[in-house]
């Protein structure tokens, strides 16, 4: 018990740190008549179609985090299942009372780096931008826009992805898995793969 207890509270407080990390320090906004967009990263639903505990999470992380009238993108192909991860993760949002000329379904994306990659015509254009994914997932996808598009990365503004005990003891399990994913992405990097399928850099 008293290990058990030690591993969640390691994983709150690793997660909060990782939460904070990796934003501008100096953020810059886009064009003055730009939108505000949250940029909701992808993930498989269950095998019928229907919207998972992940999916509801980074749902949730992006509703919370969305400044007034801004513009969500969900961003996710049909890897696992028939379904586009973007239309069940819109879905979602569309319950919750975003009208549909707030949503956008970019429905090609397979990896983080596709994510960034085929949104890019919202997030061109955008004031300021937010990423939506659960605390590690949405770091990883920091850096990647760090990487590959500075100028965009300025206007990154905080997400809301923690919040304590909010997933109580699954957080030691989230932060394994986000854990695996980044060791992935960091060897498939070093080793100038071509980006991987959902199997090989879990989202």
């Amino acid at each position: 018990m008293v290990v058990a207890a030690a591993a969640v509270l390691w994983a709150e407080a690793y997660s909060w740190r990782a939460s904070r990390q990796d934003y501008p320090e100096r953020p810059e906004s886009g064009p003055p008549d730009g939108e505000d967009v949250v940029l909701v990263l992808g993930f498989p639903p269950r095998r019928d179609g229907t919207p998972g505990f992940v999916q509801r999470w980074r749902t949730r992380v992006a509703l919370r985090s969305a400044p007034r009238g801004a513009l969500f993108v969900f961003t996710g192909a049909a890897v696992q299942t028939d379904v586009p991860e973007a239309d069940v993760m819109a879905d979602l949002a569309r319950g919750h009372g975003i009208p549909d000329d707030r949503i956008v379904r970019e429905r090609t994306a397979t990896t983080t780096r596709e994510n960034l990659a085929r949104s890019l015509p919202w997030l061109e254009t955008a004031r300021t931008i937010r990423i939506a994914s659960n605390t590690f997932h949405a770091r990883r996808a920091r850096r990647h826009l760090r990487e590959r598009q500075p100028t965009l990365f300025l206007r990154l503004r905080p997400t809301r992805d923690f919040r304590p005990f909010e997933v109580g003891p699954l957080r030691v399990l989230f932060t394994a898995y986000d854990a695996i994913g980044a060791a992935v992405a960091g060897r498939r990097d070093r080793d100038g793969m071509p980006g991987a399928s959902a199997a090989e850099a879990p989202r």
